[in-house]
């Protein structure tokens, strides 16, 4: 067993592991495998790659289970580095998007924790949502990313709320649609709002998230004000920005809420104690990243009253995400 100072730099190695993964990604490796196995030299040529350095990064993932070396040199895919196909639903897109410019903002964490404020805006000059509306081949990928961040999620969400008693749900944030089509394809008498920034409305217009039929796509900023409805759904919006702007969003729900409407804030809710817990870590990525922070279930709790709201009840899902329903006081 491992003793206290080797765990303490496996862990500190962890950077190794999350960057050979991007590499495999771009070099297109789990899809030059999907026939099966091949040898280092050949996966080299393929993608014009040093056969040797190529080998020691697939060793290490082997390591890991990402990949199996079968014979000296030759590798096969895994279950894992099946995820990593890009004809596969999984996680590619968000294991490369959180890799790229998101891994350089993490560099200097340093930065967030001595100020309070996100890293990604001294390293890249502007906010993170700001520099993808300036870049649009990583603002694609950052869609396709929450595509792959939400598998699973979106099903969760509209089979456990009833919309029975709703006409017209509104889709704050809703980037891709995924969420908005889920909703939709199980409550035929609901109509739709997909409300975003341009990007996200192209995103969904395209299809990227599925079919929205009886849809109305707005773009716009939620800073600003949302669009009328009686039930607003804000999945995985409100853990990206501070306490204050997330006020500011549930504040503008409220206002254009119709009467007896109701907001649904859809997150994963911070656990207590000290067990490991993925949304730890994409806590300490979004202080970095974004600025934003992942809650417990008291902190919701606090901003819905700070923007005249009143939580009515936690219901769970069969995800790891949770749906908290508002109403106004």
């Amino acid at each position: 067993m491992p003793n206290p100072s080797q765990q303490i730099i496996r862990l500190g190695l962890g950077f190794a592991v999350s960057q050979a993964l991007r590499v495999m990604i771009e070099l297109g490796i789990p899809d030059l495998l999907a026939a099966g196995k091949q040898s280092v030299n050949d996966l080299a040529i393929d993608t014009q790659s040093n056969a040797e350095a190529l080998y020691r990064v697939m060793r290490l993932l082997a390591s890991e289970g990402v990949f199996k070396e079968i014979q000296p040199r030759h590798f096969e895919l895994t279950e894992l580095s099946e995820t990593l196909r890009s004809d596969r639903p999984g996680p590619r897109d968000l294991i490369h998007m959180l890799n790229s410019e998101a891994y350089q903002a993490f560099e200097q964490l340093l930065h967030s924790v001595r100020t309070g404020r996100p890293a990604f805006d001294e390293v890249f000059g502007s906010p993170r949502f700001d520099w993808l509306s300036e870049h649009p081949e990583q603002a694609a990928l950052f869609q396709r990313a929450m595509v792959a961040l939400s598998q699973g999620s979106n099903e969760a969400i509209a089979e456990a709320y009833d919309f029975h008693s709703f006409k017209r749900v509104v889709d704050v944030g809703g980037g891709h649609g995924q969420l908005l089509s889920a909703i939709l394809a199980r409550n035929a008498h609901l109509s739709g709002v997909l409300f975003d920034l341009p990007a996200g409305v192209a995103a969904a217009r395209q299809g990227v998230g599925g079919e929205l039929p009886r849809t109305d796509f707005i773009s716009g900023s939620f800073f600003e004000g949302v669009p009328s409805g009686d039930v607003y759904v804000i999945k995985k919006v409100i853990h990206d920005w501070d306490d204050e702007r997330a006020v500011v969003i549930l504040r503008n729900c409220r206002k254009a809420m119709l009467p007896n409407g109701k907001v649904l804030v859809a997150e994963t809710l911070v656990p207590s104690g000290d067990e490991p817990n993925q949304i730890k870590s994409i806590d300490v990525v979004m202080l970095a990243v974004t600025g934003g922070l992942e809650r417990t279930q008291e902190q919701y709790e606090s901003l819905f009253g700070a923007a005249g709201l009143r939580l009515d009840r936690v219901i769970e899902t069969r995800g790891p995400i949770s749906i908290l329903e508002a109403s106004s006081v």
